[in-house]
């Protein structure tokens, strides 16, 4: 069992890596374009173009030659090296009366005893004449080298106008892109690795000062339009969540229902480190759990520099509670009902200017206590805690706080910062909800809920 989960969590740490390079593939490409485009102009700058003649031959002894076919494949290294000796690079400079050689010989053996006989060189002339001075040379030099085989051509040389070696665009941008392309993958993949992000259970219990309250998994939003980046907000009560999620927040709903019994919790706040770790649609989330469970539940939106449980219901709506703070209206009266039983909600509006100002009122603190009498459970979302005062001040008048913390998302330092802050104000952030970003290693998804063993009793022709 412990195996098991070492292999989860390791898994999780994979997954968050791969995700993370995953979402740089802008990046990677632009990377590979432009060192792929380098490559290729470098590579065009410094061609040197190589042409090439080779020729077919034996190599004999006089003798039996097939009783020695193994003495003669050996010989094939010796005679490479013969054929670039300094002896053999004098011959053909002075036989084509020029001041240097540039030919590179190659002999490799095609069967028995038939070799093939390559030459390359930096210009035709070379190439062309070259191999043909070399076999002059061996065979006037066996005597007096002691050569033991003597080379028989078979095929006269055969010459190309055009280079061997062909300097193809694509090829270099190709090989230039990849190399440079794996190069930064692996780059990326260690920063990630390195990261001191939290990225699997286990290390949410070794880096954060805080325990482990619930897991959410990952659940992918749907898009209202492909062409747009909004996307529908994550509900339990839509037929389309998965199960598995359904589940997490029934159980998170658990946990809170026992430590509301235990400790007599009303108002729970709910926040994390840095903004998109997730927290309004937890927060939305556990207040339709605990009002689909019976209990009268109202969801607050106190985060006037952001709000947005107005898009996650699709509310358009005038009532806030900037008008109740402020003293325009009773709260009851900005208070909207939901369609979901046993579910209200106290939204706001957006005041950057007066966010701290509305937070810290004395109004607000008075809103809260009815608001306590009035429901079972006051789920209260709030700002992003990191650097800001507003968290603090209305942490001050909850009972208790859920920490959310995206997986490999805020930095370990960053998180435990901030709830020794939330601490320091008051000591009731009761633990961390963990956010996943990554699908769960091995879990089953489409087989649950709604459609529980839906699929074992379809047939070919339908229903």
């Amino acid at each position: 069992m412990e195996n098991n989960k070492q292999n989860e969590d390791l898994l999780s740490v994979i997954s968050c890596i791969i995700d993370d390079v995953f979402h740089r593939w802008v990046l990677i490409l632009a990377v590979m374009f432009i060192c792929g485009s380098m490559f290729d102009v470098v590579k065009t700058v410094n061609y040197v173009p190589q042409y090439g003649s080779t020729m077919t031959a034996t190599l004999g002894s006089g003798g039996d030659t097939f009783k020695n076919l193994d003495k003669i494949q050996s010989y094939v290294s010796t005679l490479n090296y013969l054929m670039n000796s300094k002896n053999a690079r004098a011959y053909v400079k002075k036989k084509m009366d020029i001041p240097s050689t540039t030919y590179t010989a190659t002999i490799s053996t095609q069967q028995a005893n038939i070799i093939k006989f390559n030459v390359t060189a930096g210009t035709k002339k070379e190439a062309y004449y070259a191999i043909g001075y070399l076999t002059e040379w061996y065979a006037g030099s066996t005597q007096r080298y002691n050569f033991p085989y003597a080379i028989n051509i078979l095929d006269e040389s055969s010459f190309s106008t055009a280079p061997v070696n062909y300097n193809s665009h694509k090829g270099n941008f190709m090989k230039g892109a990849l190399v440079s392309g794996a190069v930064l993958v692996f780059i990326l993949a260690l920063y990630y690795f390195f990261r001191d992000t939290v990225k699997s259970d286990k290390e949410v219990k070794q880096k954060l000062n805080a325990r482990l309250y619930a897991r959410i998994p990952f659940e992918k939003k749907k898009k209202r339009n492909p062409f747009k980046k909004n996307r529908k907000a994550i509900l339990i009560t839509s037929l389309k969540t998965s199960f598995f999620y359904r589940e997490s927040i029934n159980k998170l709903r658990s946990k809170v229902e026992a430590s509301s019994q235990k400790h007599g919790y009303t108002s729970f706040m709910i926040t994390s480190a840095h903004e998109n770790e997730g927290k309004s649609s937890v927060g939305a989330n556990l207040a339709l759990a605990l009002a689909k469970n019976g209990h009268k539940t109202i969801l607050v939106d106190m985060d006037f520099r952001k709000p947005s449980l107005n898009k996650i219901f699709e509310l358009k709506t005038n009532t806030s509670l900037n008008n109740a703070i402020e003293g325009k209206a009773h709260w009851k009266s900005q208070v909207v009902t939901l369609d979901h039983p046993g579910l209200d909600l106290l939204p706001c509006q957006q005041d950057l200017k007066n966010s701290e100002k509305l937070t810290g009122s004395n109004r607000l603190k008075a809103i809260v206590e009815e608001l306590e009498e009035e429901y079972d459970y006051v789920i209260v979302d709030v700002s992003p805690a990191y650097l800001l005062n507003e968290p603090m001040t209305i942490n001050e008048m909850m009972d208790a706080t859920l920490f959310i913390v995206r997986q490999d998302y805020a930095e370990k330092d960053m998180i435990n910062e901030t709830i020794s802050r939330l601490t320091y104000v008051k000591n009731n952030v009761v633990g961390i909800v963990f956010n996943s970003r990554v699908y769960e290693p091995g879990t089953m998804r489409g087989t649950y809920g709604y459609r529980y063993g839906y699929n074992r009793y379809r047939t070919k022709g339908g229903e």
